[in-house]
């Protein structure tokens, strides 16, 4: 486990795909408390956040690490040089913890300043977790679309819930997603739960007026700024949604 254990911090700095979930995962396996990274941040707003996270390991690739400030004294691992890890067990370790020890540490915008790192526990992110997927009625059946930072708080619930109810994830990629090409990804790959901004989620309505055929996308979520009434309305009308959550 690379020393990591309870209370111990690994930031995570790696592009979009299913290995980060797979690192999120590792980090709590082992008892630590992982600080996800945004890689397109500015260098001076990674380095304040890795030496302010107190991290003691830091998880990447190695196309990204030559673009990160790493502090001195601070570990790395590039998941993908194999031989620095592949000698290790494949089973998990056997780590106690209770609901206090903390999961992760998430930073804010820092809009009014300097971002500031929120702990979240085991105990209240399990509840958020689990309520949310009896909110959302998340069943196997299930695709989410990831679409968010990994860096922003609200988009942790939208990997982990659909899969602790057995649902799948589709992860966006770092490529920019426009709005024709994201309906055009939830319908191939069926997905039913989706999170956006509120202005990207009116684009995705405009287009789906147009088309007049919209994903079968039974849960949509929006958040982070005002929705005008006409908004909220052509989001019912265009995209004929279940649930549609102002989250």
């Amino acid at each position: 486990a690379r020393g990591v254990g309870a209370e111990v911090r690994v930031a995570i700095a790696m592009p979009r795909s299913a290995e980060i979930m797979v690192a999120f995962l590792a980090v709590m396996k082992a008892g630590g408390v992982y600080v996800p990274l945004d890689i397109e941040y500015p260098r001076d707003r990674l380095l304040y956040m890795l030496e302010d996270s107190c991290a003691q390991l830091l998880l990447t690739h190695s196309t990204v690490q030559p673009r990160l400030p790493i502090p001195d004294g601070l570990h790395v691992l590039a998941i993908d040089h194999t031989p620095l890890w592949s000698d290790h067990r494949d089973t998990a370790p056997n780590v106690a913890l209770d609901g206090a020890n903390l999961a992760y540490v998430i930073y804010t915008s820092g809009s009014t300043g300097m971002p500031k790192g929120v702990a979240v526990a085991h105990g209240p992110l399990v509840a958020h977790i689990i309520a949310t997927g009896e909110r959302y009625e998340t069943g196997p059946t299930d695709c989410e679309l990831h679409f968010m930072s990994f860096a922003f708080d609200g988009s942790h619930e939208g990997w982990m819930h659909p899969l602790i109810n057995g649902a799948s994830v589709l992860i966006r990629d770092d490529s920019l997603w426009l709005p024709e090409y994201t309906y055009e990804q939830m319908h191939r790959h069926h997905v039913t739960m989706a999170v956006f901004p509120p202005v990207y989620l009116q684009q995705l309505a405009e287009h789906a007026e147009r088309d007049g055929n919209p994903p079968n996308v039974r849960v949509y979520c929006f958040g982070g700024d005002a929705v005008a009434q006409a908004s909220y309305d052509l989001a019912w009308r265009a995209l004929k949604p279940t649930y549609l959550f102002n989250g």
